[in-house]
């Protein structure tokens, strides 16, 4: 059993250069009070091996960096996404097989579709491009699962969040000095310098946004 970092999550609004001291949220009508948190143990899965994928004995994995579906199609032939868990949902759909593999080696998956809420922020294929071969690479080998933990889990919230709560200018907490920004332009939607490109995949646990990116965060200085 590998512990997963326990990491707060924690919705400020960023209107003033000053943080707000407490956990309310995003307006007055819409609130996130309770210090949004991922944790517990996860237990260790082993990724399924096809053509494409093999970490056994340090072999090197290829990822698919492709969308083999336009965006806007994603989810069509599913009748009642709300009868699938989140994990099911990003199965479903072969625009976020990397993704659906990077959560199944950290052993994520048994602990997303089980009890709990949660938001997933989950990027497609083309999204990994941004990372690089050798890096995907190296989060998927065994001894490197608690930095491909730090990496997924920054595309998790332990609560339902919906696209229309998101504001301007807000900005999660993931530790101390470190944070996600959110940013809003009319109906664009920034997580971590990622684009939500299918917001609102309602599961039976939680919601899935897509995004086009891989989510990064910022320090007090701006830097990354």
């Amino acid at each position: 059993m590998i512990a997963a970092a326990v990491v707060s999550f924690t919705m400020y609004s960023c209107a003033s250069s000053d943080n707000m001291s407490d956990t309310t949220a995003m307006d007055e009508t819409t609130t996130m009070s309770e210090t949004q948190t991922m944790g517990g143990e996860t237990e260790d899965m082993q990724p399924e091996t096809d053509a494409n994928m093999n970490t056994d004995m340090g072999m090197e994995t290829t990822i698919t960096m492709t969308n083999p579906v336009e965006i806007d199609a994603m989810f069509e032939d599913i009748a009642d996404t709300k009868q699938m868990d989140v994990i099911a949902l990003a199965k479903s759909t072969p625009n976020l097989s990397t993704f659906v593999t990077l959560v199944e080696t950290a052993g994520l998956a048994n602990m997303l579709s089980s009890g709990g809420t949660y938001t997933i922020f989950a990027p497609t294929n083309e999204a990994f491009a941004s990372l690089s071969q050798d890096k995907l690479n190296m989060l998927m080998k065994p001894e490197n699962k608690a930095e491909l933990l730090k990496v997924l889990q920054l595309h998790v919230l332990s609560n339902k969040v919906e696209s229309f709560q998101f504001k301007d200018n807000q900005r999660i907490q993931v530790s101390e000095d470190k944070f996600i920004n959110v940013s809003v332009d009319n109906s664009n939607i920034m997580i971590g310098g990622a684009t939500v490109v299918r917001p609102d995949v309602e599961a039976s646990n939680g919601t899935l946004h897509v995004i086009n990116g891989v989510v990064s965060t910022t320090d007090d200085s701006g830097i990354r």
